[in-house]
């Protein structure tokens, strides 16, 4: 009995390395291969247990039968499964102290219930730097020309930013108003201050020479409804570019401003760079 605890142990952990590294390397492994390859994998783990050269055998099955028997997918998925092992395999072994009181079957699922948690963990740190690394290519220095007043903003070009005014079709960027507040004048800021979302019409806070630079513009919000916001004709210099008659909208919410940039291009400035 204790061999077949030992051999889903193994199983178990199998798949569940299997399944890291094909989410890891964006690959998608038949159900069948999946479950085949982490029971042969641990059925030669088991029969020769402590056998170091069959200990080798027994990872080329499991990345053989799940992705395939070429070299290349030794390197790229074979390195995901050691570096998985190796995490796993350490919290494990640096936790027995607190495991080997529990009975046997506990402990095979306290071990599978560590890995899958540490292996969770670090996909998403994995993940989220890819992310950061990703965002890094589209930052860059901006200059925005606005009621005579400029301003030198990183800025972040959003593939995902496709607002536009609707007469022009002009392209919309967003600034955070927290960070060029102080760039800003006092008298504009307070009026910006003073404009409210329930009311997107009234716009008499502003002068009569900045209300004909207004544009109302359509927003979707977090809550998939739509919301009107003053936007101002401006120009943007980016890349060495200069883009006359864009928008800007200053928002005070800048939690979703990636890579601390205090401007979100248009992504027409990418496409046009």
């Amino acid at each position: 009995m204790y061999a077949e605890w030992i051999l889903l142990m193994n199983f178990l952990m199998n798949l569940v390395l299997l399944k890291f590294t094909a989410t890891i390397t964006y690959t998608i492994i038949p159900i069948w291969r999946l479950l085949l390859g982490a029971f042969c994998s641990a059925l030669i783990a088991v029969l020769f247990m402590g056998n170091i050269f069959m200990l080798l055998v027994s990872f080329i099955v499991l990345l053989g039968i799940a992705f395939s028997f070429k070299w290349k997918i030794f390197y790229e998925q074979g390195k995901w499964i050691v570096v998985a092992t190796l995490l796993a395999g350490g919290l494990i072994t640096a936790l027995q102290p607190f495991l080997l009181a529990s009975p046997f079957f506990v402990y095979i699922f306290l071990c599978f219930g560590i890995v899958c948690i540490s292996l969770t963990v670090m996909k998403q740190g994995w993940f989220q730097k890819l992310q950061n690394v990703a965002q890094s290519r589209y930052v860059t220095t901006s200059q925005v020309e606005l009621f005579e007043q400029q301003m030198e903003l990183v800025t972040y070009i959003d593939t995902g930013n496709e607002c536009t005014e609707p007469l022009s079709q002009a392209p919309v960027h967003f600034i955070s108003f927290k960070s060029v507040q102080s760039m800003l004048p006092d008298e504009f800021s307070e009026c910006l201050l003073k404009w409210n979302e329930q009311e997107p019409y009234s716009l008499t806070m502003f002068s009569k020479e900045i209300q004909k630079r207004i544009r109302l513009v359509p927003i979707t919000t977090v809550q998939k409804g739509t919301l009107l916001v003053p936007a101002f004709r401006a120009t943007i210099v980016i890349q060495n570019k200069t883009y006359p008659n864009h928008y800007v909208v200053f928002t005070k919410n800048d939690a979703r401003f990636p890579q601390n940039a205090q401007m979100i291009a248009h992504v027409f400035v990418l496409t046009n760079s």
